[in-house]
């Protein structure tokens, strides 16, 4: 029985009444945009006693209430404001209130605050930001500066906290009281940075969200006074009457109904009804006729909105935008306000997604609960304002869409319902994200799973040993990966998972509900848990507390499976913390299927049948799972079924982080001659043939393999080939087999960022048996800005002489050899950082092999595509090391050389291209040339090196699909190796004896790179590596027989160097 994803959309049930709460205040806009109403700040104070009344009489259940009445003038060439605030604040708690605390968020775009701090110290800083704050000239900042301010009619002490205003109110604000706060006020529109400012990258003149002093929420929990470092918000439910004046080229939109359409034009007049209905019979844009007012520069005009029940007002401004109005039937009318150019283009169908997606959400959710909603062009992505939204422009239709989904999903989920973003930032974001996935598959017919990006967002950070518990304030994360998978993420999985639990039915009425009930409130996850509760009849306590408050992780596996005397039994185990209900699929060899449902105890409940993802498959429910039991025997008496699979949680909606162990045979899957891509489903594998040739080795032939399971967890790669050696000699007993076999998994045991790994490998006549561990050091692991890296490696090598290519025959003595690596990296060697190496080892039961090296290395750069690599090395060995570790610093020793695939696989080809070609490893210390054939000099392998490098390189056609992967290089270097003690026999650098040094240029091309091998890169580590140079040392110092100056040419095979 194939069983597919259900698709949400074919679940909407007919539309139910519900009902609509009506604003609290008595406005409502005509259809014209223009209104008929009593004085706002009369209208705000009946709002508030009303509330108060109310608020007082709920006890526990109130939420303070405010009116803002605002003047604001904005100087296009100066990108300053002035502006007046009248605001009435009313104290509807049970509390006395002595202070008052207001946000201005414009301070925040100041070198030195905390929010450019946070974005500079942070590992993982927003792109958007990182130090762009930092390197703000004085007209660049921005800035709030409070002029004014008084209480009823007094001034009143007032302290700024960089983005937190905090007031002394002259007389304490008893429960019912209200306060009239008039402030004068200056601000600096920075340039945009972060959600608001000025030209922004699409060239968009003004996003103004967070433009104005704030007053700060104040709830059960307090004031929500932190100071802005570019996360989320928590905003009181308000009244707002603005005044904008600005240049009268610029057209405005945002939050509020504009009041005085005639006066402004710019398409703000009615729809175009015949325009409206030919436009939607053809499915495109249907554009505004309003009134239009000419605009002459140097002129102003004051546009005038009016905002109920909002926790915050933003608008943007430009003097190029296209303003297009469509109206949802019985539902709100849309503004899109854009500059028209190509990279835009899709801007004419997004109306019409646009009151799809607002249809279909009435439906799902509850009606839209505003009049009106405002897409602007601006900002730096897509961020939700009541009424309103700010995204950038130049994208592709989906994306267009989708960041419109997502804001317009806002209204709903922040807007409509404002919880504390701050405090549960999951329940706006992951309800929104979910919504979104579900909508998106609706607007373009996806089929499948839509959450499945979600839940591998999450896996990742999983794998990473990253993840922070949800419940952390939105501001204390310590990387913003981990913020946006716990709020994002983690909260649409919730959703997601919800339904898993409760069936989707009951999400659904759980959801409609939630929305009718705390509709222009402040719920918290305990108000929406009861909801879910009281839809399904389900204890739901333990799973919030699961999922929110810890990063404990779901998995549960199949054990064993066995038939006895008719039963059939199923051992189960769960190894998370974190508990569910399982549903379990079994499949029988005569293709009957059958699902097994186990709840979870602390449930006290169990789901409905879910017919929309199972069918009339058969459902047998068995006893519940006890939480204190971690494994839990099925026993079915099943006489004569076999069992060909089972699978727990078919549907995937259980974030079980190892699915491997949640199937019935382990399932695997096995393509040919393609990458391997890590699943979350099944084990990926791959095999393809393997052909190679050399005049040593001879014929190769075999299979080259490789594994892996999500996020690259269990991998493994290797070969296995037989080979013929040399043909010139070739009998049938020199045939051998040669492998190489790798695995890598991270070991939690060592906390994070540790991982295993194991190999065995022989070729080119040299094996080797390894065992290590990887240990990425600090709190963030793989995560931290600066890695530190501690390694530890076992290992055996043994050599057979016969079996030695000729690069590899005088350079590495027989024996065996077992030894242990200690190395400690900080830094990426690529670029930056400093590497330690110890070695110590027997060989053949001498303590001949130890050594201990030192290299730094620093990188400038000089532009994106100049920079200068600045390299030092020093090497110390014991005086008996073997011949295979001994360094020249004329190039790699004869170790590096084995381990370099590139270099081996084509030197083993033919032994004339190490000579006849000149073909070198680029490995080593960076003094070519001393290694050339028939260049004598003094460069002999010791047991003790230094060297200095310097190395140039530029990419001068970096544009180029191709010829981008070309580099010019130029290079200098010093240095000497030399046998016997350090310090003793340190050299005197005479003319016998001088120190080394060479001077150069080149070409390097990474190959490897090419978009022709994508698909085989992964595949091959010869192509992994693979980078060729053509370089010309035309200086070499200290050799013997020839000119120090002159033309000699390497050819140059190697990882990249």
């Amino acid at each position: 029985m194939n069983i597919p994803f259900f698709r949400m959309v074919s679940r909407l049930r007919p539309s139910s009444t519900l009902p609509y709460r009506e604003h609290s205040s008595t406005f409502k806009p005509n259809k014209d945009g223009s209104s008929s109403r009593v004085p706002h700040v009369i209208i705000g104070l009946i709002v508030v006693m009303v509330t108060a009344v109310s608020a007082l009489a709920s006890g526990a259940d109130w939420q303070q209430r405010a009116a803002y009445d605002m003047d604001i003038r904005l100087d296009v060439n100066t990108h300053r404001m002035d502006g007046r605030q009248q605001l009435v604040y009313h104290n509807n708690s049970p509390y006395t209130l002595d202070k008052l605390y207001y946000h201005l968020f414009f301070n925040a775009f100041q070198p030195g605050s905390m929010m450019d701090v946070r974005s500079r110290t942070i590992s993982d800083p927003d792109g958007r930001v990182r130090d762009r704050i930092f390197h703000l000239e004085e007209d660049e900042i921005g800035y709030q500066r409070i002029h004014t301010l008084q209480q009823n009619g007094s001034d009143v002490r007032f302290e700024v906290h960089e983005t937190v205003l905090m007031v002394h109110l002259n007389q304490p604000l008893a429960p019912g009281d209200s306060a009239v706060m008039d402030m004068t006020f200056e601000s600096q529109i920075p340039l945009q940075i972060r959600r608001s400012g000025r030209y922004n990258q699409e060239g968009i003149a003004y996003s103004m969200a967070q433009w104005y002093p704030r007053i700060a929420a104040y709830d059960q929990q307090g004031w929500a006074t932190s100071p802005y470092v570019g996360r989320e918000f928590h905003g009181t439910f308000s009244n707002f009457d603005v005044r904008i004046t600005i240049d009268s080229t610029f057209t405005i939109g945002g939050t509020g109904y504009l009041q005085n359409p005639e006066a402004i034009g710019k398409g703000y007049g009615e729809v175009d009804p015949e325009a409206r209905a030919a436009n939607l019979a053809r499915g495109s844009a249907a554009p505004s006729h309003g009134n239009t007012t000419p605009a002459r520069p140097g002129t102003e005009l004051t546009w005038h909105f009016y905002a109920p029940d909002v926790i915050d007002f933003a608008w943007a401004a430009d003097d190029q935008y296209t303003h297009r109005v469509y109206q949802v039937p019985d539902g709100p009318r849309i503004h899109l306000l854009y500059v028209e150019s190509p990279a835009t283009r899709h801007w004419q169908l997004l109306g019409e997604y646009t009151i799809r997606a607002t249809e279909f959400l009435n439906e799902y959710i509850g009606d839209y609960p505003y009049e009106q909603f405002t897409i602007l062009q601006g900002a730096d992505g897509g961020m939700e304002y009541p009424m309103a939204t700010l995204i950038t422009g130049n994208r592709s239709l989906r994306s267009l869409v989708g960041v419109t989904v997502h804001e317009l999903l806002h209204m709903w989920f922040q807007s409509g319902i404002a919880t504390n973003e701050s405090r549960y930032h999951w329940m706006d974001e992951g309800m929104t994200v979910y919504m979104s996935n579900i909508t998106m598959q609706y607007l373009f017919g996806d089929r499948g799973n839509p959450h499945w990006g979600t839940y591998l967002g999450y896996l990742g950070i999983q794998n990473d040993d990253l993840e922070e518990p949800v419940h952390l304030h939105a501001d204390r994360f310590q990387t913003n990966r981990a913020y946006v998978v716990a709020s994002y993420r983690k909260g649409a999985m919730l959703m997601h998972q919800l339904a898993y639990i409760i069936g989707e039915d009951a999400l659904q009425e759980a959801m409609r509900a939630y929305y009718r009930e705390w509709r222009f409130r402040h719920p918290t996850p305990d108000d929406f848990r009861r909801n879910a509760e009281q839809a399904s009849g389900i204890i739901l306590d333990w799973y919030f507390d699961d999922w929110l408050t810890t990063t404990n992780t779901i998995d549960y596996g199949i054990e064993q499976v066995r038939h006895h005397d008719g039963t059939l039994q199923i051992d189960l185990a769960r190894h998370g913390n974190n508990i569910m209900p399982l549903d379990i699929l079994v499949r029988y060899e005569d293709e009957s299927v059958e699902l097994l449902y186990i709840p979870q105890h602390l449930m006290l409940g169990s789901k409905p049948v879910e017919s929309e993802y199972y069918g009339s498959t058969p459902r047998t429910e068995l006893p519940a799972w006890r939480w204190v039991d971690n494994t839990y025997r099925v026993e079915l008496y099943r006489p004569g079924a076999q069992v060909t699979e089972l699978v727990i949680d078919p549907t995937y909606r259980m974030a079980d982080v190892n699915r491997l162990n949640n199937t019935h045979p382990f399932p695997v899957e096995v393509d040919f001659a393609r990458p391997v891509r890590g699943s979350w489903e099944t084990y990926r594998a791959s095999v393809r043939p393997a052909v190679w040739y050399g005049e040593e080795s001879g014929i190769m032939g075999g299979v080259a393999y490789q594994g892996a399971y999500l996020f690259g967890q269990h991998r493994l790669e290797g070969n296995l080939m037989l080979t013929s050696g040399n043909l010139d000699q070739s009998v049938i007993n020199t045939i051998d087999v040669d492998y190489n076999l790798q695995y890598e998994q991270s070991l939690r045991y060592f906390g994070k960022g540790a991982f295993v790994t194991a190999g065995v490998r022989r070729y080119y006549g040299i094996g080797e048996e390894s065992v290590g561990i990887r240990k990425h050091l600090g709190d963030l692991g793989v995560g931290e800005p600066l890695q530190r890296v501690l390694e530890f490696r076992g290992f055996h090598q043994r050599a057979w002489r016969d079996r030695q290519i000729p690069a590899l025959q005088s350079g590495w003595d027989p024996g065996s050899t077992v030894g242990m690596d200690l190395a400690y990296t900080v830094g990426d060697m690529g670029l930056s950082g400093l590497r330690y190496h110890f070695r110590t080892a027997s060989t053949d039961g001498a303590l001949a092999a130890s050594f201990a090296t030192f290299t730094a290395t620093h990188t400038r750069f000089w532009g994106r595509n100049m920079r200068t690599r600045y390299t030092t090395s020093l090497g110390l060995g014991s005086e008996w090391m073997p011949a295979q570790y001994r360094w020249a610093v004329g190039g790699p020793t004869s170790e590096q050389l084995w381990r370099n695939h590139a270099y081996t696989g084509l030197a083993n080809i033919d032994a004339g291209l190490t000579a006849d070609v000149q073909l070198l490893a680029n490995d080593g210390t960076g003094l070519l040339g001393y290694g050339l054939p028939d260049v004598g000099s003094p460069d002999v392998a010791g047991n003790n090196y230094f060297t200095g490098t310097i190395w140039n390189t530029w990419r001068p056609m970096a544009a180029h699909r191709t010829l981008r992967y070309l580099e010019i290089e130029l290079f200098a270097a010093a240095g000497k190796s030399w046998s016997g003690r350090f310090a003793g026999d340190f050299p005197e650098f005479g003319q016998a004896d001088p120190m080394l040094a060479s001077l150069g240029t080149g070409l390097t091309f990474d190959a490897g790179s090419l978009p022709v091998f994508n698909r085989w890169r992964p595949q091959s580590r010869v192509l992994q590596d693979l980078q060729i140079s053509v370089r010309m040392p035309f200086y070499l110092h200290g050799i013997t027989g020839e000119d120090a100056f002159g033309a000699r040419f390497v050819i140059g095979v190697s990882e990249r160097f």
